[in-house]
């Protein structure tokens, strides 16, 4: 026992060994000393340190590439604006320039004015040309099946350099085209897309690189005019007897005048005054030459509860105010007033017509 405790007692030093009690009782270890445990945290704390400073610093070069990337922005989208167009018996072509001034060659009508397309080019090589190309494309109607294309092509664009950021604005034109085949053109949206090419020396790998971006195109195509009816062509009230000889017969101008003629036995009184037609044109480009067309052929006038038994009205010249053709105004919009002439019928003998509605149906054309 006491070679076993003079044993202990020579492995610690002098500091230790108060906390040897004698030789019967357990023997204690102190924890680390202190300034053993301090450099073991102090070494751990630098190895979590300089990990900390490595990811750091992958994630500063990872985030600094992220924003260095090439980007192409579409600030705004080309857009041909809205049209008509009278007949594709000829190729048309409407160029959009890059300035925003337009020129139209055959029968496309500009109803609405477009917008030249505007790009914000970023991320590239400071003070550097960049070299744009696109591809011509068609642009078609949406949801209508297979229909007649318009050709895109003639891009009008400006030679591009970057500032001290690598950053450029470009502005886009460019021509669209009918096919001139006669086949028509739908009323609704024709949209189509392409490729932006641009190719420029990266200096960092000593040699030429590409970027491209898909950007899309449009344009409204609405041929069709609108034509409402602000109030019918009226004849009034009448008393009215036919003839098998002659034929009485009321003409009513466009400004709502009229004139009555009775030969021989035939009566046409006028106990309400007659109102002329009253028709609005609208959805057409300002400031824009329409033709009117009236029907040629005669209209019948029945009676809308005996037609089969009671003779009949005849509508013919019909008469337009303009006459031919109209001018729209800055709104797109024409107002045409109808006149014409209304005949009794000849019978097999005279006849009084009887009381009643008598109602016929004209057209009149209007286009570009």
């Amino acid at each position: 026992m006491i070679s076993n405790r003079l044993q202990l007692l020579h492995q610690y030093p002098q500091n230790q060994r108060s906390h040897i009690k004698n030789a019967d009782t357990p023997v204690r270890f102190r924890s680390p000393p202190t300034a053993q445990l301090r450099q073991s945290i102090f070494q751990t704390g630098t190895h979590l340190t300089r990990l900390f400073l490595l990811i750091f610093s992958l994630w500063m070069a990872t985030t600094t590439t992220a924003i260095s990337q090439p980007l192409i922005d579409e600030q705004q989208r080309l857009n041909f604006g809205t049209l008509a167009i009278a007949a594709n018996t000829s190729v048309s072509r409407l160029t959009q320039l890059r300035t925003g001034n337009v020129s139209i060659e055959g029968q496309f009508v500009l109803i609405a004015n477009g917008t030249s397309g505007r790009y914000l080019f970023s991320g590239f090589p400071a003070y550097t040309t960049l070299g744009v190309s696109l591809d011509d494309t068609t642009l078609t109607a949406a949801g209508i099946g297979i229909t007649e294309p318009l050709n895109v092509d003639n891009y009008d664009f400006a030679e591009l350099t970057t500032d001290a950021q690598g950053e450029a604005e470009f502005f886009l034109g460019a021509r669209l085209a009918t096919t001139g085949n006669v086949n028509g053109y739908e009323d609704s949206l024709y949209s189509g897309s392409t490729v932006l090419r641009v190719e420029y020396w990266q200096p960092d790998v000593k040699s030429y690189v590409f970027n491209t971006k898909t950007i899309e195109f449009e344009v409204e195509m609405s041929s069709t005019l609108d034509i409402d009816q602000e109030q019918k062509l009226n004849f009034g009230t009448l008393f009215a007897r036919s003839s098998n000889t002659s034929q009485a017969s009321l003409i009513l101008s466009p400004s709502g005048s009229y004139t009555i003629s009775e030969p021989e036995s035939t009566r046409l009184v006028s106990l309400v005054k007659p109102e002329q037609g009253v028709l609005r044109v609208s959805g057409g480009a300002s400031n824009y030459s329409l033709t009117i067309a009236t029907q040629p052929e005669d209209v019948l006038l029945e009676h809308t509860e005996n037609p089969g038994s009671s003779p009949h009205f005849v509508l013919s010249d019909l008469l337009t105010s303009p006459d031919g053709t109209g001018t729209t105004d800055v709104n797109g919009e024409l107002l045409i007033k109808i006149g014409g002439t209304l005949t009794t019928e000849l019978t097999a003998s005279p006849m009084i017509y009887p009381s009643g509605q008598y109602e016929g149906v004209y057209q009149l054309t209007v286009s570009y």
